[in-house]
């Protein structure tokens, strides 16, 4: 009986824990679209806080040799676009005499390049002589935030420069940003 008793309580609990009540879980879901919607090419350009570029030449020795003014984060480019990068003088070299228009630097004089390190994914081809033709200068650039350049201006050979009155002489130099 006592044998009974035992495999009776054995069934008892062994039923009960088969019939253990089972939670329903229930589940419901709402899908939602999010939606980035970018309509407008987004170009910009924009020089440093003091963009103008200064060539002194007080001695003898400035007019024999090479000389490079070099503009760290000269230029900025925010595009959400590969783009290129073009430059171009508005105009020849004028003077601050306004009687002398005839007697000025070739606008060809000064070159411009820029420092490999500051690329920004582009190619890159110097320009050895500045025209009032835009040239590009850097080539599918990538798109970026904040595409920073350091930008050089070199006048190579200034010989051209000894024969010239004491004047200052100046143009408008113009960088263009295009998006591919």
């Amino acid at each position: 009986m006592k044998k009974n008793l035992i495999l009776s309580l054995f069934a008892l609990v062994a039923l009960c824990l088969g019939q253990q009540a089972k939670a329903q879980v229930s589940v419901s879901t709402a899908p939602v679209t999010v939606n980035i919607d970018l309509q407008a090419a987004v170009l910009s350009i924009a020089l440093d806080a003091a963009p103008t570029v200064n060539f002194v030449y007080g001695t003898a020795a400035e007019y024999t040799a090479s000389k490079t003014v070099t503009k760290p984060g000269h230029l900025t480019v925010i595009s959400n676009k590969p783009y290129d990068l073009a430059v171009s003088a508005d105009g020849l070299f004028t003077s601050s005499n306004s009687t002398n228009t005839t007697n000025l630097p070739a606008l060809g004089i000064v070159g411009i390049t820029v420092d490999a390190a500051t690329l920004h994914g582009g190619t890159l081809t110097p320009i050895t002589a500045l025209t009032q033709v835009d040239q590009e200068f850097i080539s599918a650039a990538n798109a970026e935030i904040n595409a920073v350049y350091n930008i050089s201006y070199t006048i190579a050979d200034p010989s051209s420069l000894i024969s010239l009155p004491l004047e200052v002489y100046t143009t408008t130099v113009t960088y263009t940003a295009t998006q591919l």
